[in-house]
């Protein structure tokens, strides 16, 4: 038998499933923009609404990898927690069956006429929604024409009695096709397009019921792949998160190994048809792992967490204290908007302590902690400064108005503030892998820099709840103070690099911290005086 035609049409058909399919998912991620992850940060608060949650998404984006690795992004970000997550995945697993689903229908009759459609609405269509719903159409086309063209490409198969044999002994010891399919998922990173591969294959009496769950079970785990590459790199709770989906589909896929057989018999019951069988042996085996183990989240928790040992740090992301519902009230708006402020305040309070500690310490792991808090600061100035937008377009009082575009005003240097400090962040990096070596007394002038830019931003900090008009004075004379001392400072640098005691490279990151710091005080300063000229 010559199997080159064969290798062609099933490749090629595969090509055109997974093509369908990431045109299909990435379209519908962009029909819905921000607001996936705007559903998945907020509706996660209990384990319930996160299975259902993970479940509604995934089924309407057809692609669990999308969820599941958006939702490493917002832990890595700290907008949700690795208890939050997990329940979430456990939903993606239970919305990624639909696919199967989908491609057990019987539909090539009208695949060219949906490819023509959705290729002209995506074609014509000026607005970005009809443009997308054109892509998405057109994906779901080349997704049953790829099955169509895979199901014609196997069908050769049928009279090679040596593959026949090797496929049917997946159902006869289903731990192999366990092991195949997770191998051949983890390959293509698409549990989706396993799952069409099998019907196609079972469409055309390649494989048996047996078989094809074995592959179904394996493809469960081989789509943990995705996952676990999106979580290189990211922070501690990232890691374990994506670990958590490998645990959580192994763990599943052992129990029913254990009840293979009988779970075979049962899904011979729900569908006349094998393609059926196999996407509704699919969706139970994912609906019972769900129930069997979501009453062991927090044992999943702490065997992650022992895995992968380590602080976990926290990273508050998001709004606390802002709710639109309040904006026919602007009293109680802006004093909402004042305590997101000083929360504000505080992140950025301590991503300028975290850099200096990298600075000091050469620690990297904290320096891009830095990182992650200072984009958790201009998330809050983008929210913060839209909800006061709002506010400031009501009709507000003689003292109102004032307050509100005072508000505005230090979130903007607050958030520069935050620039400033990652900045120092970098540098700390740059410090590390460069093996730069600071001269004593240029660490001791940081130091004294350091402590006197922390004092007056703190201060600045305290002028917002004590409204304090002396507070606000001392802010201003730190800041001459630090104008002083930078001065000061800068002539010292200059006569270490003349008398060789300093490096010149080290000297260029020595000034660039200074600097940062010296602006820093600068911002400390505006805050103290919007607030005490605006409240």
């Amino acid at each position: 038998m010559d199997f080159v035609p064969i290798i062609f049409g099933i490749v090629g058909g595969l090509a055109l499933f997974l093509y369908g399919m990431v045109l299909l998912s990435n379209s519908l991620q962009k029909a819905a923009g921000e607001r996936l992850r705007y559903w998945i940060e907020r509706l996660t608060k209990s384990k319930v609404r996160g299975i259902v949650v993970g479940a509604a998404i995934t089924a309407v984006i057809q692609s669990s990898s999308a969820t599941t690795v958006t939702l490493v992004g917002l832990i890595n970000a700290g907008l949700i927690t690795l208890e939050q997550s997990i329940p979430v995945i456990m939903g993606a697993n239970i919305g990624t069956t639909v696919t199967a689903q989908l491609v057990a229908f019987k539909i090539g009759a009208f695949v060219m006429p949906i490819i023509a459609l959705g290729f002209a609405m995506s074609m014509l269509c000026r607005k970005p929604l009809y443009k997308y719903l054109g892509e998405v159409i057109l994906g779901f086309g080349l997704l049953f024409l790829g099955m169509n063209v895979m199901s014609d490409g196997v069908r050769p198969l049928q009279e090679d009695a040596w593959v026949i044999a090797q496929l049917a002994s997946f159902g006869a010891t289903p731990v192999l096709g366990i092991i195949a399919g997770a191998v051949f998922t983890g390959i293509i990173q698409s549990s989706s397009a396993t799952s069409g591969l099998v019907i196609a294959m079972a469409s055309q009496g390649l494989l048996g019921l047996p078989a094809a769950i074995a592959l179904m079970i394996g493809a469960n785990i081989g789509t943990c792949v995705t996952v676990l590459i999106a979580s290189v790199g990211l922070n501690i709770s990232s890691k374990r998160a994506a670990l958590s989906h490998l645990i959580f589909n192994i763990v599943g896929a052992a129990i029913f190994f254990v009840l293979f057989w009988p779970f075979v018999s049962i899904v011979a019951m729900t569908a006349s048809d094998l393609p059926r069988q196999i996407a509704n042996a699919h969706l139970l085996f994912n609906v019972s792992t769900t129930i069997v183990l979501f009453s062991f989240v927090g044992a999943l928790v702490f065997v992650v967490k022992t895995v992968i040992p380590g602080k976990e740090v926290r990273i508050e992301g998001g709004v606390k204290f802002l709710d639109e519902r309040t904006l026919n009230m602007p009293g109680v708006a802006l004093s909402q908007a004042e305590k997101e402020v000083e929360r504000m305040g505080a992140i950025a309070l301590s991503t300028l302590e975290d850099s200096i500690k990298a600075f000091k310490e050469n620690d990297l792991a904290l320096a891009k902690v830095v990182e992650k808090k200072e984009r958790s600061v201009d998330e809050l100035d983008d929210f913060i400064g839209g909800f006061l937008s709002k506010v400031t377009r009501l009709e507000l009082s003689n003292t109102q108005a004032p307050r509100a575009d005072a508000l505005i005003h230090v979130i903007s240097d607050i958030e520069r503030i935050s620039d400033h400090a990652n900045n120092i962040g970098e540098i700390a990096e740059r410090k590390i892998k460069d093996k730069l070596v600071f001269s004593r007394q240029a660490l001791q002038e940081i130091e004294v820099m350091f402590v006197k830019s922390r004092d007056s931003y703190r201060k600045a900090l305290l002028v917002i709840p004590k409204k304090d008009p002396e507070l606000a004075r001392k802010v201003s004379d730190i800041e001459s103070e630090i104008d002083d001392l930078t001065k000061q400072f800068e002539q010292n640098h200059f006569e270490r690099l003349e008398s060789g005691k300093c490096n010149p490279k080290a000297g260029v990151a020595f000034t660039q911290v200074l600097q940062n710091l010296e602006s820093i005080s600068d911002h400390a300063k505006n805050i103290a005086v919007a607030v005490s000229h605006g409240f």
